[in-house]
């Protein structure tokens, strides 16, 4: 087993280049290892106890548990905050792994060290992920359908993406009903997808992480943070002038000229969307 080493790890894809100082800081080697749980176990596995640097990236939440578990002093540093590594003109992986070591050897600190999330919580993250990717894939699907009934001289109805495919289809005209059916039926293949997810991460929310209630639609409440049912009554009847307001400043700004604020118009609490 190695004593006294501080070990600096620049990860890469296919490999992470590792550089090791002994106590005094001269180096003992600089090697390269597999970028899989086998390899980076097989290296470390002498080391219980010594201090190991490294950057936040792709590879490093997984590196950082695996290394934990076997007993090493993890240091995962920001990479915003390492000036020393990404504003330097000598670029290389060697070096770059040997900054992290002779930082971490000499003050930890200054790594600016950071705590990746457990397991379970990056887990839930891809389900979040995942319905963006569906998200994302499902818009491209409908401006295309819109553009060709409109080319056509026809134009569809506006309304939410969730409920395009059921309206679209029944005002499709008659010669493009056939070509755009696959489209169509795509999309709301997506969209049921997408619904799965949304009620997934509503579970998510409940049941782990309540904290997120304060960014969810209050019913009833507007985009501004303002009671729907109290449009068209004072002392909101009449229109702001100006620029339009959202979020902070909508609760921060007065509203109908009456000197008070969206905040102070419900006991001082503001209301976000």
């Amino acid at each position: 087993m190695r004593e006294n080493i501080t070990i600096g790890v620049d990860l890469g894809d296919r490999h992470h280049l590792v550089v090791v100082l002994d106590g005094n800081g001269a180096e003992l080697e600089c090697v390269k290892i597999a970028n899989t749980q086998i390899g980076v176990r097989r290296y470390f596995q002498s080391d219980r106890g010594a201090k190991v640097a490294l950057e936040a990236g792709t590879h490093s939440p997984w590196v950082s548990r695996v290394l934990e578990e076997m007993g090493l002093q993890v240091y995962v540093g920001n990479p915003r905050k390492l000036r020393l590594i990404w504003d330097s003109i000598d670029k290389s992986d060697e070096r770059d792994a040997r900054m992290l070591a002779l930082v971490c050897r000499v003050e930890p600190k200054r790594l600016w060290p950071v705590r990746h999330r457990n397991v379970q919580a990056g887990r839930d993250e891809e389900v979040i992920k995942a319905r963006d990717v569906l998200v994302q894939s499902r818009t491209p699907m409908i401006n295309p359908v819109r553009a060709v009934v409109k080319a056509s001289g026809e134009r569809l109805p506006g309304c939410s993406s969730g409920s395009f495919a059921k309206k679209a289809a029944a005002f499709l005209p008659e010669p493009l009903s056939e070509p755009l059916a696959p489209v169509i039926r795509t999309i709301e293949e997506l969209t049921q997808r997408i619904r799965l997810l949304e009620r997934q991460i509503a579970q998510l929310s409940d049941q782990w992480y309540p904290e997120t209630l304060c960014f969810q639609q209050v019913p009833g409440v507007d985009g501004l943070g303002l009671p729907a049912d109290h449009r068209g009554s004072e002392p909101f009847q009449q229109k702001p002038k100006g620029r339009a307001v959202s979020g902070t400043d909508a609760a921060a700004r007065p509203v109908g000229g009456g000197g008070q604020t969206a905040a102070d118009q419900h006991g001082g609490q503001r209301v976000f969307a």
